[in-house]
């Protein structure tokens, strides 16, 4: 969805913000904080443009005043465009090197677990207590490369909408359906309810994961490093990655990745 400037402030969004207390540049830094958690902030043209492909309603946009070419096509394009003084933006960015763009946006909407995937045959991805953004943002890049068509977050760890989990999943969280759930139970429970086997990734003891039955609608689970607490996973399936000593365990987006590729679907074109 992308918004008009109102007629009649042309010329201020023309202005260029010089000041670090401006409203804009506050919400900014309050929706880096995480202390705004009614908007998310996406950097760079690239999630932008992911953003206004996935139908993300965008409020504005801030512009770096050295990039006045592309505020001017932004612009033409009906988005609503503030030039901020580069050096000012720089400071306010979240990366090392800012891109000289940064929108802020309505978060995209949450789905239920009845909306993921009704095909008989689907594969969603359950997150729970991971809490690095950049893994979760990885996680769901890697889920939607292997076919699953949705992603389940339980609360207690990363928030899908951080900007480190936006970049991370390189526009995957944009275009995933993403569902939240605020304990594993209700999450169990809605997926069981919804036809899914609940299938969580062991670090021992599970089927080895080459040979496991993933026919189905699969949920599978993956927890942090130190895996998922044993009390949540009364009742799953259990599937295990085989290593050889004295390795215990793999990075939870390495081992993630190679269960939803042992998992993907017909569609997921096959080397």
């Amino acid at each position: 969805m992308e918004q008009r400037s109102e007629p009649g402030r042309e010329s201020e969004a023309r202005e260029t913000i010089r000041s670090a207390r401006h409203p804009l540049l506050v919400r900014m830094g309050a929706i880096l904080s995480g202390a705004d958690r009614h908007s998310c902030l996406l950097e760079g043209e690239r999630l932008l443009q992911d953003a206004l492909q996935c139908g993300v309603a965008i409020e504005v946009v801030l512009v770096s005043d050295q990039r006045e070419e592309h505020a001017l096509e932004l612009e033409r394009k009906g988005l609503s465009v503030r030039r901020v003084d580069a050096d000012l933006l720089g400071r306010k960015s979240a990366l090392r090197a800012s891109p000289g763009i940064a929108a802020i946006a309505a978060l995209p909407r949450w789905r239920t677990i009845e909306e993921l995937g009704p095909d008989r045959d689907a594969l969603v991805l359950v997150v729970a207590g991971v809490s690095d953004p950049g893994n979760l943002g990885a996680l769901a890049r890697s889920a939607e490369a292997a076919g699953a068509r949705g992603l389940v977050v339980v609360a207690g760890g990363a928030h899908p909408w951080n900007d480190k989990s936006l970049r991370g999943s390189m526009g995957s969280l944009l275009r995933l359906p993403v569902a939240f759930c605020a304990t594993a139970a209700e999450a169990s429970a809605g997926l069981g309810a919804s036809g899914f086997r609940s299938v969580a990734a062991a670090t021992r003891a599970g089927a080895p994961y080459g040979s496991f039955n993933w026919s189905g609608r699969v949920a599978l689970w993956i927890g942090a490093e130190t895996g998922l607490d044993p009390r949540e996973m009364q009742g799953f399936e259990r599937v295990t990655i085989p290593m050889r000593p004295p390795v215990e365990s793999l990075n939870v987006t390495v081992a993630a990745s190679l269960l939803l590729f042992a998992a993907r679907r017909a569609d997921v074109p096959r080397s």
